[in-house]
Order: structure tokens, then sequence, then C-alpha cells
């Protein structure tokens, strides 16, 4: 716990002095501490992964970041000195007491528990891979879950520290969570002052999404890290919609971090739907330096990306084969991309066969259905009334002949859209409770802020008694888990170093005189030796490109 918190303060500290050099661009313009650590956090991210095509990030990586830090800091103390003045109030006060108490809770959980089923697989060792090679070419081909390439592993990388002595660290995760719940928390201290309770709702999601995943608080996992900024952008445009000034400088912000989101997980993709406001309010004010500026931002955003992609797996975006640009040595061969591609629909739908991937919907939906638990019934059920609730309070305003906010039909577009892709291409729960959640909390706080009058407040408020008993087994059943997990980790040894990353049993063969390591029985692809694969079989149909594994991995 101790060396959690230790790394927490370490990374917020790096993240806010650099992401608050960043935003001092804006001259004469200040932000929340909010936007400054969001865009440390992207900045931090797209460095790693653009150092990593040149070289490992370990040491070096590293230690150019504190130096980064100080002269960004030193650049911007005008802006630190306000943000000091603004936020020492709350330090010293309950709200403080409070807020330190539930950042030791945190640290509590990311210092032990399980560890995601993902983070056996892929993402400890591509972590590792980013510390000791940066990048090889054509990696995927050991094993295809290198290639899904998520940029979250970079930012996990840069801050694992395993160049140190003693445990690498996979606090990242963590200081996400507390870093969304203090947002959150912050907000809902003025719930009553709220004249419109819709972000206030988005607030609680942030929570509530935290509650779900906070046994595994310790897992650099590149779902939570998706969900937590889908969330977080959502959230902030609602907040900017409906409790600010509707900032078109705001709304194009957010779309860069919509752009960071895509990178983060790439189904989260369609998120970047959003920039439609923005680019709309930039057009018609014909403020071509702005749209320059902005446009360039999401394109080094999203640069190194695409070409780590390139490199991993010679695709621009795997696993999608509709864009074929390319046809490197390594590249991975289209039959095992597509192979991936439908397990990956056939394991979202509970198929479990690649033979069926192509089984019309009114075939696997019932499948799909009843191999959810009943809780996920209930979420879903709840996610369902939810919809009806906001046709229904869109159909009162239509009569009431109310002006509709555009910028919130182009969020709607965003979410809509976003879990039309994942209901479709894979409809596990995870992977899109960020989007699940923002429907629930924006129809509820649309109910709470607006008029409850006649038959429309009967239908309305029925519809919200129904959500909240939907939702209410999916709420008790993680609390419960929390429950269990306290009093079951309790004594472990975690209260000054972190758990260690699961080691499985590895063994190893060799290739041209290098050594390559494969899981024998679990499917655990370990960080300790590298670099490694979960199957036997992928390394069976790989070999080296060269005498060396920086050369790169081709398909036999």
């Amino acid at each position: 716990m101790l060396l959690t918190v230790l790394s927490w303060l370490y990374m917020f500290t790096v993240c806010t002095l650099i992401g608050t050099g960043i935003l001092s661009l804006f001259k004469n313009r200040y932000f929340t501490l909010m936007y400054y650590l969001i865009a440390g956090v992207i900045t931090v991210t797209v460095y790693t992964e653009f150092f990593s095509i040149f070289a490992k990030t370990g040491m070096l990586a590293h230690m150019l970041l504190p130096g980064a830090a100080l002269l960004a800091g030193f650049r911007s103390k005008n802006r630190l000195e306000a943000l000091w003045q603004r936020y020492r109030p709350v330090v010293c006060s309950w709200e403080g007491f409070f807020y330190c108490c539930f950042i030791l809770l945190i640290a509590f959980f990311t210092s032990r528990g399980e560890f995601h089923t993902d983070t056996n697989i892929y993402h400890a060792a591509a972590i590792r891979i980013y510390e000791e090679y940066g990048l090889i070419k054509g990696l995927g081909n050991l094993q295809l879950h290198y290639a899904y390439n998520s940029s979250y592993l970079a930012f996990a990388a840069v801050f694992s520290l395993g160049w140190l002595p003693g445990p690498a660290l996979h606090t990242t995760t963590g200081f996400l969570e507390v870093a969304m719940c203090l947002y959150a928390f912050r907000g809902l201290k003025d719930f009553r002052r709220h004249g419109n309770h819709v972000t206030d709702m988005m607030r609680i999601g942030i929570l509530f999404y935290t509650l779900v995943n906070v046994t595994r608080s310790m897992s650099p996992a590149t779902d939570y890290a998706a969900m937590f900024f889908v969330l977080f952008v959502i959230t902030a445009w609602c907040e900017n919609l409906l409790e600010g000034d509707s900032d078109t400088t705001l709304y194009s912000l957010l779309s860069v971090a919509a752009v960071y989101t895509a990178t983060l997980k790439f189904s989260a993709g369609l998120l970047v739907l959003i920039v439609l406001w923005p680019a709309f309010c930039l057009i018609r004010g014909k403020r071509w330096k702005e749209i320059a500026a902005y446009l360039f931002c999401g394109c080094l955003v999203l640069c190194p990306f695409l070409i780590r992609n390139y490199l991993i797996s010679g695709w621009l975006l795997y696993p999608f084969n509709g864009i074929d640009l390319f046809a490197p040595e390594w590249k991975i061969p289209e039959e095992y991309l597509v192979h991936d591609a439908n397990q990956i629909k056939v394991w979202g739908r509970c198929l479990y066969d690649v033979a069926k991937v192509d089984m019309p919907v009114r075939e696997w939906l019932p499948i799909w259905w009843e191999n959810q638990f009943r809780y996920e019934k209930m979420f879903l059920g709840a996610v369902i009334l939810s919809a009806l609730l906001e046709l229904l309070i869109f159909a009162a305003r239509v009569m009431r002949k109310r002006k509709m906010r555009l910028e919130l039909a182009v969020l709607w577009l965003a979410i809509g859209g976003s879990l039309a892709v994942w209901f479709f291409m894979a409809p596990f729960i995870r992977y899109g409770l960020g989007f699940l959640l923002a429907v629930i909390m924006i129809a509820v706080g649309e109910y709470l802020s607006g008029e409850k009058k006649g038959f429309y407040g009967i239908a309305a408020g029925s519809l919200l008694f129904c959500i909240i008993v939907s939702v209410s087994p999916y709420w008790d059943q993680y609390v419960t888990d929390a429950g269990v997990f306290v009093k079951q980790t309790l004594k472990d040894p975690y209260y000054i170093v972190q758990k260690d990353y699961e080691k499985g049993n590895m063994e190893s063969c060799e290739i041209n005189g290098n050594i390559i390591w494969y899981s024998a029985e679990e499917e655990i692809n370990s960080y300790h030796v590298f670099p490694g694969t979960c199957y036997e079989f992928m390394l069976e149909r790989s070999a080296l490109i060269g005498d060396e594994i920086t050369d790169g991995f081709r398909a036999k």
C-alpha cells in the first residue's frame, strides 16, 4: 500500500506538471486540475509510444519525464500557484480528510487481489516488451493479442519502474480510479445547487464503474482504462454543456481525449463522433487556426498508435482487414486476423465456436441472453428501460416545444453508435459498460432535472422505479464482492510492497540461439520471462526474420 500511494503521488506530480505545461499554450486561459491531469496522462502516453518505436522504455525513457515535468512546472508557475490557492482549503478540511481515506481504501485494493484474465494472457507480457525492447516487429505473430496494441500499456510501462530494484509496479489502474472518483466526488459536493443533474448522475456512474472493478484494481487492464476515459469524456461533456458555458475550446479538447480513448480500446472508437459539434462551431466561426491546431493534436495522438500497429502486425488497424495497405515480411496472415476477429465475436456472443460467426442475430441473441448472470440481465433491462425513459423525455420536450441542445444530440449519437458496434461485434458487458452506464445515468439525470406533471410524470416515475429495481442486483453483487474481498485479503502481507505479477509455469525453446518462452499449462504469459507466448501453437507457426529477436517475427 505504501509504495502504491507513493507511486500515485509521483504519477500525479509528473502528469499534472506536464499537462499544465501543455495547456499553458492557451494564453490567459485557466483549466481545472482534472483537465491538467488528463492532458498530462495523454502526453506521457503519446511520448512513451513514440519512444518505444526507437528504443526500450527503460530508465532513459523515464528519466526524461521528471525533467520535462520540472521544466513545465517552472514555465507554468503562475498556473500552479492559482491551482494551489484554489485547492489548498480543500486539503486542510474534512473534505480533504475524506479524500485521503478514500485514497487509502483504493490503495488497499490496488496492492492485492486477483489479476484480470487478460493481464495474465498478454497485458503484463506486453508491458515487459515495452521495457526490454520497446517494440519488436511482427510480435503479433508470436501471440495475436500483442497486436491489439492498446496505448494504455505504454502508460503502464513507463510508470512500472521495472528497472529499479524490487518488483515492477502495476498501480496505474488504481491511479485512474482515484483520479476519476475524486473528480466525481468534487462535483457531487454541489449536488443541491445544480439545476440540472445529468452530470451528477454521470459522476455517480464513474463511482459505480469503480465499484464494479475495484477488486482488480492492480491489473493494468485495457478495458478499465478505456471505460474510465469514456465515462470522463461523457461526464466532462455534460458538465461543460449543463453546468458551464458550453465552451467550444473544452469540447475540442474533449474530442482530442476521445481520439486518445480510441487508442486505448479500438472498440471505443466511435466516441470520436463527438468531434462533429466542435468542428461545426469552429467552421461556423471561421476559426481556421484552431481547427488546424486541434487536427494536429488529434493526429499526434493517433500517429504513434498507427505506426506501432503497422510494425507489430503489418496492419493499420488490427484485427480489421478492411484497410489493407501494406505487405511487410512480418505481416500477420489475413486468415489468422480473420480467425482472431471472428473468435472475439463468437466469444462475445457466448457461442464459443468460430464456425458460428455468421449465425443471424435472432439465433445467437437468445443464447447470449441465457448465458448472462441474473444480475447482468437485470442491469441490461435497466439499460433498455432507461432508453425508453429517454425517448419519453424527448417526446415530452417536443410536445412542450422545448429547444433541443445539439451538443447533447451529438453525444447521444456517439453513445448510440458505440453501443451498436459493441452489440453487433462483441457484446461482452465489460467491453461496453461505460456506454451502458451512460444510458442509465443520463436518462435518470434528465428525469431528475425536469418537470414531473400529469401522465408524463406518472409514466416517467414508473420507469425510474423499475430502473432502480433493475440496477439494484448489479450494485448488490459488487458491494458483496468488495466486502468479501476485504475480509479475505485483510491479512495479506502487502501493506508496504504491492503483490507481484503471477509467474505461471513457463517453458522455453531455442530459435537461432535465442530463448523464447511459452506457457506450459496455465494461460499465463509471464511478465518475468521474455519474450513469451501463452500458446505453443502460435510459437510453432512463427519464425524469426533474422538471427536476433530484435529483427522481428514472421509467420512461417
